[in-house]
């Protein structure tokens, strides 16, 4: 396996933006891509697009509006790892030798799909409709099927509360996830959510399902992100920007006990350190899955940033901030910067090679980049971990 970098990134930004097709966003962010690699097109030799909406070829409809160039087009779902499954691929493409140069996208357009009428089968929900209810904790009740009983909300909002109850965690720690997020984002023009949020407006926000707010809940959104990979021998030829190593790259599916969150990312991280020969203490950059704010905190944890229990304390001590030893979702997250699902993943990646190049603008950590990872998770289960170094 040859030594593979990340050349090139490009997005479109991340929010609602029901006038645009999948295709004007795609491109726009392909494009952006190449021109930040010193690319054209045609360097192009394969390309893998993650995606969780039906539909034939959409990831072919998006590349051929680019060019017919005859290059390989694959599309990757596995939900919301499917960004980051794709980037896999793509980078299994040119460490294996088939191609040199091949681009990783994601594209979505679940928040349009908010403001678009019920089917007509279902129910009409009266306007002062009840949020969902919390449901009841069973603590012997495997992951696996307990996930599959309930919505997303309402599963981590019952793990948010396990962690008040057994470790101390705090409202006040979930709101500051929020808080930190939202600053983040602030900084990013690429991101949902453009302004800073405050730990009373986190908390005091609309319930959905206690402890969560809606701002300790991430949005759904329209989005596009590609990346372009190469040969680490290649990079030369078309940039003199640093361009990180992959170091190494992890996908595992549910384990033995049945928790795809916990455990599987323990797991995985374990296995990404060996390869990457690293530790979680090297790490100068972590985008990680935070779909609610919980998870965040119950992630540190996974990846061996602290021991179990200790993640809120980590986030009050500002470890996770920009300015912190450990600064973690630098973007925004999934909660402020947004979760178009295809493309979250390869967002994180973009995040990373720009960290790395110090081309973050106020977001940027001050401190040298040397060794980031990405974390993304998805029901079903699935865990995919990249490790960078620069």
């Amino acid at each position: 396996m040859r030594d593979v970098v990340v050349i090139g990134a490009g997005l479109h930004r991340y929010g609602i933006f029901p006038d645009k097709t999948t295709i004007d966003m795609g491109t726009e962010a392909i494009s952006l891509a190449l021109k930040d690699a010193g690319m054209v097109w045609k360097d192009i030799e394969a390309a893998y697009c993650g995606t969780v909406q039906p539909g034939v070829s959409g990831g072919h409809a998006v590349c051929n509006q680019m060019g017919y160039t005859g290059l390989g087009i694959t599309v990757v779902e596995n939900a919301s790892a499917s960004g980051s499954s794709a980037f896999r691929e793509a980078y299994l493409s040119v460490a294996s030798g088939q191609n040199d140069a091949v681009l990783a996208f994601g594209v979505d357009k679940l928040g349009s799909q908010l403001l678009a009428p019920p089917p007509v089968f279902t129910q009409p929900q009266p306007a002062n409709a009840a949020p969902p209810e919390p449901q009841p904790d069973q603590e012997d009740e495997r992951v696996d099927a307990k996930f599959r009983k309930m919505l997303p909300v309402q599963y981590f909002a019952g793990i948010a509360r396990h962690y008040m109850k057994e470790f101390g965690v705090t409202r006040e720690q979930l709101g500051q996830v929020s808080v930190k997020s939202h600053f983040n984002a602030s900084l990013n023009p690429y991101a949902h959510f453009q302004k800073p949020c405050t730990l009373e407006q986190a908390n005091n926000a609309r319930m959905v399902v206690d402890p969560l707010t809606v701002l300790h809940c991430c949005p759904m959104d329209d989005g596009v992100a590609a990346v372009i990979v190469c040969a680490k021998e290649v990079a030369k030829r078309y940039t003199e920007k640093l361009c990180p190593t992959i170091a190494a790259s992890v996908n595992r599916s549910t384990p033995e006990d049945g928790d795809f969150f916990i455990t599987l990312t323990r797991l995985a991280s374990e296995e990404a350190y060996r390869k990457a020969g690293i530790g979680p203490e090297d790490l100068d950059l972590i985008e990680l899955h935070d779909a609610f704010t919980i998870e965040e905190i119950m992630y540190l944890e996974a990846l061996g940033l602290c021991e179990t229990g200790q993640g809120g304390r980590l986030v009050e001590a500002g470890v996770t901030a920009v300015t912190g030893k450990h600064p973690v979702n630098t973007s925004g997250g999934l909660i402020s910067m947004g979760h178009p699902v295809g493309p979250t993943g390869i967002g994180q990646v973009a995040e990373v090679l720009w960290q790395m190049r110090g081309e973050c603008g106020q977001r940027q950590i001050g401190k040298p980049v040397n060794h980031a990872l990405t974390q993304m998770v998805g029901a079903g289960g699935v865990c995919v971990i990249h490790v960078f170094k620069k």
